[in-house]
């Protein structure tokens, strides 16, 4: 009986190895796709294009509309650095002193600023609960320079907005406060006041 063990053990583990062999076929590991190719292929949003529709109300003068154009670089998860040009009208609404003219009916104003934004609160929003859209509130710090008719001063401001991020849209809706380092608009007691803005954008 041992003699023919000993003459067998070598068909006995071939036969044995059999069963594992084919179960190694099995199992063998594939190569997986998650459906991206290469990692530079997905679309990355480095920040925001825009224009908007703003009413400016400074003190002692009529409600003004205006054009804002914008743009903003994401600089980190929540901050975002900022730069914007405002055209559109100053005043409609001449102001004489002593015979002395302190503000034409027709003045004009530009405004170029750069600042930083900071996200205060983040979250999704979704109507259907089969497409969210992602929404922030920002806070946003502004500094630059303003020429309205023929002087100008230093500008700066402060304001909250409410930001969509959609797809391929971006929306925000905004409020701040302003003031402009002005002697001819401090003297007419019109040098700061609020603003108001809608706007939309596309990534880049």
């Amino acid at each position: 009986m041992t003699a023919f063990l000993l003459r067998n053990i070598p068909a006995l583990l071939i036969g044995a190895c059999l069963p594992f062999s084919a179960s190694a076929e099995v199992y063998s590991p594939g190569n997986q796709n998650n459906g991206l190719n290469e990692l530079e292929d997905t679309d990355v949003q480095h920040g925001v294009f825009s224009v908007g529709y703003v009413n400016t109300l400074a003190y002692n003068n009529d409600s003004q509309p205006g054009i804002l154009f914008g743009g903003r670089y994401f600089a980190g998860e929540r901050w975002y650095l900022l730069g914007e040009l405002q055209v559109g009208s100053h005043s409609t609404r001449a102001v004489v002193s002593n015979g002395e003219v302190l503000r034409e009916d027709d003045e004009e104003l530009l405004r170029y600023s750069a600042g930083a934004g900071y996200a205060i609160l983040q979250g999704t929003a979704s109507t259907s609960g089969l497409r969210a859209v992602p929404w922030s509130i920002a806070a946003e710090f502004n500094a630059g320079e303003q020429q309205s008719g023929d002087t100008s001063g230093r500008y700066a401001s402060l304001g909250l907005n409410v930001q969509f991020h959609g797809d391929r849209v971006w929306t925000s809706v905004g409020v701040r406060e302003f003031l402009i380092d002005d002697e001819r608009l401090q003297a007419l007691e019109s040098d700061g006041g609020t603003q108001w803005d809608i706007s939309l954008g596309l990534w880049f």
